[in-house]
């Protein structure tokens, strides 16, 4: 994760230089665009005009039967002074669209942003923001990192939401990116940024990285693991004290990138800073787990099972001694969860994925 934290530092200094995005300057608003079959969705009343006259922004789209599904999205503007109506085709769908108005701009009225979730796995939104000027709605880009630039990772926006950073009614944007492996549900950790739009263009104010924080599952009686095709039964003596960390894939391990998949055992205590792990599990393709087992070298840990089917190595490895006062509070919880190598080739099976 060291490495991926310097990975993105970098990135986000050199994306400054290649942020942005032009107004689109063509016309967003679609006389043609009609309500006829559409529902509406919601519903906000304040000005988008600059005639200091609350205007009346409805959202429409047509539901999906039993579904938050919703398409053909289309936004109806009413001017409050001169009553007269206009629509702006959307020309998107999504689940659950929400509307929302806010002064991107500093011009002293609203612009209309429409956001929906795309579904899927990658959990992604799509963004629309429109400003009136001139009795016409002209959409603005969106802000982002230009991902066809050299160095520069990251994906679409899961999230991109108002934020009154001044609590002066001057809206920024703030933009979450989520950073994966080699699938979306191998999430990293998450890029966010904050943008600020400057007369044509999203500027970028600030941009940080956010390890992703692997939930750590409470250990009760057993343990399976789908993605490294075993199971785990410790001593009843684990129940709630231990919690399980799995992590899969080729950054499973910062210090072993050979491993395929890392369990770790380990013991909840009080304070978080003293976890410290009862039993490691790790799993290693036979060829690489013939590299790593050298007489020459540190021991990585005991082989404990293998997997013909999918050509992997188990291997444990155990603490050397209590990392706790035997007498203390933690050194009594700790040391009755301790287990010897037999036991662990004993709690130890394969199953099938």
């Amino acid at each position: 994760m060291k490495h991926l934290n310097k990975l993105v530092t970098g990135t986000v200094l050199t994306s400054v230089l290649f942020t942005g995005g032009y107004a689109i300057t063509a016309d967003a608003s679609n006389t043609t665009a009609t309500t006829k079959g559409l529902q509406e969705i919601t519903k906000k009343t304040t000005d988008v005009t600059g005639d200091k006259t609350a205007d009346t922004i409805v959202l429409y789209g047509k539901k999906e039967k039993n579904s938050p599904y919703v398409k053909d999205l289309t936004i109806k503007v009413t001017d409050g002074k001169t009553k007269k109506s206009f629509h702006i085709d959307v020309k998107d769908s999504g689940y659950e669209p929400k509307l929302s108005v806010q002064d991107f701009t500093y011009d002293k009225k609203g612009e209309i942003m429409v956001t929906a979730s795309t579904g899927g796995s990658g959990g992604y939104t799509t963004n629309h923001i429109y400003t009136m000027k001139d009795g016409k709605a002209k959409e603005l880009s969106l802000p982002g990192l230009d991902k066809n630039k050299a160095g520069v990772v990251g994906a679409d926006f899961v999230e991109l939401k108002p934020i009154d950073l001044n609590k002066n009614g001057l809206y920024v944007l703030e933009g979450t990116e989520r950073l994966t492996g080699d699938y979306n549900a191998d999430v990293r950790g998450y890029l966010k940024s904050k943008w600020k739009w400057n007369q044509t263009k999203w500027e970028l104010m600030s941009a940080n990285f956010q390890p992703a924080v692997t939930p750590l599952e409470v250990y009760h009686d057993t343990f399976k693991s789908q993605d490294a095709a075993f199971a785990f039964k410790g001593p009843k003596s684990w129940n709630g004290n231990i919690l399980v960390e799995e992590k899969t894939g080729p950054n499973a391990d910062e210090f072993l990138p050979e491993a395929k998949s890392v369990t770790r055992f380990i013991f909840n205590a009080e304070k978080p800073e003293d976890r410290t792990p009862v039993v490691v599990i790790t799993a290693f393709d036979q060829n690489d787990w013939k590299k790593l087992n050298n007489p020459d070298e540190p021991p990585v840990g005991v082989e404990i099972a293998r997997n013909q089917a999918t050509n992997t190595v188990y291997v444990a490895s155990l603490p050397q001694d209590t990392v706790f006062d035997p007498a203390s509070k933690e050194g009594k919880k700790f040391i009755p969860l301790m287990m010897s190598l037999d036991q662990v080739k004993q709690a130890f099976t394969l199953v099938k994925r």
